[in-house]
């Protein structure tokens, strides 16, 4: 599971190799896609421009080392201040203003599209981030804009805008879309993830605020709020979409992930002889299920390269005669899961035992990485279905009382739309899924009836 966009920008003190936004972009994309670059051209010829890189694909620019970028450093002199963005199905994230002085990454959606449209007189097919940059462009310098921004659109964004040497970044009211602020002695960084401050050795300050916009001149950095935001979280950030060396919501995922690995073992209600990860989702969990329970983790699926029928292959010699448990975060329509428990048996399994580490997904978020579909299996069956969908001898969720535990005192911070049909208020009827709240899926009411976690 990945996000649909990501975002990276940097505004530096000191001469930086374009690759800078690459390898900042690096941990944010998947195999797919497409990477789209902005850099504020210091060029004599070209100053005050800006000048952007179309790149794809991704799998083959990512690969290119430091001196394969387009155009060499010295073309964009001091400071150096660029900004960037994933799109994971090949979409534009990145829009540039007609006089080439703005540009605007984007991540999110609007939900007063209609009416900002009406108040612009623009084109009813303009994109969701050319409104945001018209806005912010008609505005009285950058702090107006930003204003202008955070007041009137209505949705779930973050957005970065490059205007000349300074960086806005801004996150809506609502705090789905996570962004978040680094530095280092000469830079300043802003990210959808804190692992791109990872891949760069320099440190998180903070998450941007809910409703709040951050201005750079240079490495100064000012705030500008509008109204505090009501701070709605993405629970799928730290079950799924986060890599495991981030920060999110101020959790570190990697631990996140582990504690509901541990929950899945404290309760096991089979004899287990070892753990199998389903990579990569998986592979945290798995650990901690094996610890608790004293079995071995073992690596009984490998990635087999693209283009191969079947993305893994698997090792015979740990799986013969065993009980396995399959570890895996997430479970859609159970298709790919029960070809995963027929190699896991063709290869020697004695047993597969499902487990998943979260409550079951019973929709799609129109604002996260869950895909649009009327294919997740856990918004329509039980558990005895789902089981014989995937071919296991037994699947077990985590529950959401165990999952709200887990999330502590905060849980009610979260939106868990997805996992329990119930979306924030902000969220219009016409974005949410069909029907979803017109019954309890079964199998939800199955966990619940069995309590099959005991408490933390």
């Amino acid at each position: 599971m990945k996000r649909p966009f990501t975002l990276f920008g940097i505004s530096s003190l000191r001469e930086r190799r374009p690759n800078i936004l690459l390898n900042g972009l690096r941990p944010l994309s998947g195999e797919d896609g497409s990477l789209h670059i902005a850099l504020f051209n210091g060029n004599p010829a070209e100053e005050g421009f800006i000048t952007t890189y179309d790149l794809s694909p991704v799998n083959q620019v990512l690969k290119r080392r430091s001196g394969h970028f387009p155009t060499p450093a010295q073309d964009f002199g001091r400071p150096f201040v660029g900004i960037g963005c994933y799109a994971r199905d090949s979409g534009n994230c990145l829009f540039l203003d007609e006089s080439r002085k703005l540009a605007l990454a984007f991540d999110g959606v609007i939900f007063n599209r209609k009416e900002l449209i009406s108040a612009i007189g623009a084109d009813p097919r303009l994109p969701d981030g050319l409104i945001a940059l018209e806005l912010y462009r008609n505005s009285y310098g950058p702090e107006s804009g930003i204003r202008r921004i955070l007041e009137m659109i209505k949705g779930s964004y973050s957005l970065l805008i490059l205007d000349g040497t300074s960086i806005a970044a801004i996150r809506d009211p609502s705090g789905l879309r996570p962004l978040l602020w680094g530095m280092t002695r000469e830079d300043l960084l802003f990210a959808s993830e804190s692992s791109s401050f990872v891949a760069l050795s320099s440190s998180l300050i903070r998450e941007v605020g809910a409703g709040e916009g951050l201005l750079t001149e240079g490495l100064e950095i000012s705030s500008i709020r509008v109204a505090d935001g009501e701070g709605k979280k993405c629970v799928m950030e730290l079950l799924a979409l986060a890599r495991p060396e981030s920060m999110i919501h101020g959790r570190p995922v990697y631990e996140f992930r582990k504690l509901l690995g541990t929950l899945l073992a404290r309760a096991e209600p089979r004899k287990i002889d070892i753990a199998v990860p389903l990579p990569p989702s998986g592979t945290i969990p798995a650990l901690a299920y094996s610890s608790y329970l004293r079995i071995p983790l073992e690596e009984a699926l490998r990635p087999c390269g693209q283009g191969a029928a079947f993305p893994f292959l698997a090792n015979p010699h740990v799986l013969e005669g065993k009980r396995v448990a399959l570890i895996t975060v997430y479970l859609r329509s159970g298709n790919f899961l029960r070809k995963t428990t027929e190699i896991l048996r063709g290869n020697g399994a004695r047993e597969v035992h499902i487990r998943i580490a979260s409550p079951p997904l019973i929709t799609y978020c129109p604002l996260s990485g869950t895909g649009e579909g009327n294919d997740y299996i856990a918004s329509r069956a039980g558990l005895r279905e789902i089981t014989e969908q995937t071919g296991a001898d037994s699947v077990v969720y985590l529950s959401l009382r165990n999952l709200k535990r887990a999330l502590g005192r905060e849980w009610r911070s979260f939106c868990l739309g997805c996992l329990d049909g119930h979306f924030p208020s902000l969220f219009p009827s016409e974005l949410l899924p069909a029907g979803i709240l017109r019954s309890r899926p079964p199998v939800l009411r199955e966990i619940e009836e069995r309590d099959l976690f005991g408490d933390i």
